[in-house]
């Protein structure tokens, strides 16, 4: 019963013993009396509440980190948000060194391990597109193939998957766009969870797929198989020529089998998704909490959106080696500098979403994000 937990919960919750804000577990109305503060408005769940009075230019507290300045003078009581607080360069490292990883007894689980020595958790065979006109052939393909029945035979594999993207037309064939998009293309094909891979273009765009396959060792390998819509005649045709491809590829993925491994080999990708003010203080820290658990098994994660690093960027130093340190600072310059060459601003996320469910900055929004790094 929602009510009733609502009526027994705590109507704020501190994070830090510095913050200067708190957040509303519940919505509170105006004139509501929270740790010897009275609310100025009414603040919706999961926003902040200034619990004492801040200056104007002196920064907010939220996990014990600034999460911005204040923008005006801030009384205790007033809601803070996008109205009174904005982004600061200033940072805080208030965080405590962790903690040795706990010692956990040795895991496994049945994965697959491919030829590179990775291992995959599934067995799927990838339909990627090298430009968005292709993307719509791609999905017919994969959607084409299920209906049919064609993976009936092939019990080892899991299924098949379409991978499509907004991008390849028109592009220019050097540069940032043309490299990102050629190692994003070649990261998902590499991917261990694909078992084989058709690579689907249309002819005419900048990443020939026959230079692609070449270039990244793809060429040759039964596991791989590639053609263009223009090459076999249209639409309909490359839908036809990609199922024909398919009964080629799908004996060879279905010799892979589950095989014991150890949970060192697990690599765990995180996203945030769709943050709100109380991604931060339950799902991520519960993430952080299950890394804190693989990693204590010698596996791997990772933080995948360099965007949501992004001011909380310091308290992950501070867990690293300095030569990974400098790689982190080095993509954070490209960031900023990428930022400022197309007239944005790092503070463009959070999103209009984001800042509804109670988030104000990229800084309160990273050092959330950042939990799930345990």
């Amino acid at each position: 019963n929602v009510s009733s937990i609502d009526q027994e919960s705590a109507p704020v919750i501190r994070l830090h013993p510095l913050d200067n804000v708190l957040v509303a577990s519940r919505r509170l109305a105006k004139g509501a009396r929270v740790e010897g503060v009275t609310a100025l408005a009414d603040i919706g769940a999961g926003h902040k509440i200034a619990v004492a009075a801040v200056a104007a230019g002196q920064p907010i507290l939220k996990y014990g980190q600034v999460i911005g300045v204040a923008t005006e003078a801030i009384p205790a009581g007033a809601h803070v948000h996008s109205h009174n607080l904005a982004v600061t360069t200033e940072r805080r490292g208030a965080e405590l060194k962790p903690a040795a990883p706990r010692q956990q007894a040795l895991r496994s689980f049945m994965g697959f391990r491919r030829d590179d020595g990775r291992v995959g958790v599934r067995n799927y065979v990838g339909v990627l597109t090298s430009v968005n006109c292709s993307a719509t052939v791609s999905r017919l393909i994969a959607r084409e193939a299920e209906r049919s029945g064609l993976l009936d035979d092939f019990p080892n594999v899991d299924g098949i998957v379409p991978i499509t993207h907004t991008s390849g037309c028109g592009m220019a064939s050097s540069g940032e766009g043309f490299d990102l998009l050629r190692r994003t293309l070649w990261g998902t094909a590499a991917n261990p969870n694909f078992g084989a891979v058709m690579l689907v273009g249309l002819g005419c765009e900048v990443i020939q797929t026959a230079r692609f396959a070449q270039d990244f060792g793809l060429a040759g390998r039964e596991s791989f198989q590639s053609f263009t819509i223009q090459d076999v005649g249209g639409t309909k045709r490359a839908v036809e020529q990609g199922l024909d491809r398919l009964r080629e590829m799908l004996p060879i993925a279905n010799r892979a089998r589950r095989t014991e491994t150890p949970a060192s080999e697990l690599v765990l990708g995180l996203q945030c998704g769709g943050s709100d003010g109380w991604s931060g203080v339950t799902s991520n820290p519960a993430l952080g909490d299950a890394v804190d658990r693989l990693v204590a098994l010698g596996g791997t994660a990772m933080l995948s959106e360099t965007p949501e690093i992004y001011g909380a960027e310091h308290l992950l130093y501070a867990r690293t080696t300095p030569d990974v340190s400098a790689k982190l600072r080095a993509r954070l310059d490209w960031w900023e500098a990428y930022t400022a060459r197309h007239g944005a601003e790092m503070d463009n996320n959070p999103s209009p979403g984001n800042k509804a469910g109670g988030l104000t900055t990229i800084l309160e929004k990273s050092l959330g994000a950042a939990a799930k790094g345990g």
